[in-house]
């Protein structure tokens, strides 16, 4: 994990990795998404820099899965992909340690980037709730995943109780996808939905538009949440 926000602190998961399970006596800085953390003697490390090497590969392979589905689709089901893409990239160099990660870009950037991302998918929404347009529940899902990011990204620090919450967010969502009841989820209308009234006096319905494509998504979004569950878990218990 990068440490892209405060100079003169360790960078990335190398540091993570040097820390044994409740291992050295020893105090060491470390950053989580930006954020200068102190562990200590009897921190319990969930991600040692082996583990952060695997996720990274993980979700470079979730990255190229995704890119793919953008390029296949088209309308609402192309920009709901992209919000994807944008997490995967994003978790990539989260997880990526420092001996992988030679870009050096600041936290700055990936927060503003899920900012915009997270406030574009919610004015659609309200404009098309405005229309009349109905909109599936999977947007707003996908706001709170992008809207999470940011909260990943922040220099901040963290609140456990917000931290606990989206950890069980994301691993709720882990076994949706997995399970395929996502897709069941698909069809719901969250907003908006109540049709136009055509010249002659009746009501055109508007149908909601299915964002899940015919690719089989269970193992790739069930990999990304779960992932997403996995570095909030790690991020507190480092704290």
């Amino acid at each position: 994990m990068n440490n892209n926000a405060t100079s003169g602190a360790m960078s990335g998961h190398s540091a993570m990795g040097a820390m044994a399970m409740g291992g050295h006596a020893t105090t060491a800085k470390m950053a989580m998404g930006g954020m200068s953390m102190t562990v200590s003697h009897g921190t319990t490390n969930i991600l040692p820099n082996w583990l952060a090497v695997i996720w990274t590969l993980v979700f470079f392979w979730i990255l190229v899965v995704h890119v793919r589905h953008v390029a296949d689709t088209h309308g609402e089901r192309r920009g709901w992909h992209s919000g994807h893409v944008a997490m995967a990239a994003g978790m990539l160099f989260m997880y990526a340690p420092a001996s992988l990660d030679h870009f050096g870009i600041p936290s700055g950037f990936w927060q503003l980037v899920f900012v915009n991302a997270s406030g574009a998918v919610l004015l659609w929404m309200l404009a098309q709730a405005l229309l009349g347009r109905p909109v599936s529940l999977l947007w707003l899902l996908l706001a709170i995943d992008l809207a999470a990011m940011v909260y990943m990204w922040s220099p901040t620090g963290f609140v456990a109780p917000i931290t606990w919450v989206l950890v069980a967010y994301f691993a709720i969502l882990s076994i949706l996808w997995v399970t395929n009841r996502m897709r069941d989820l698909d069809g719901r209308v969250v907003i908006g939905g109540r049709g136009a009234v055509n010249p002659d006096g009746t009501i055109t319905a508007h149908g909601v538009a299915h964002l899940v494509c015919e690719r089989d998504l269970r193992t790739s979004m069930f990999l990304m949440t779960l992932g997403m569950a996995y570095m909030f878990a790690a991020m507190q218990l480092l704290m």
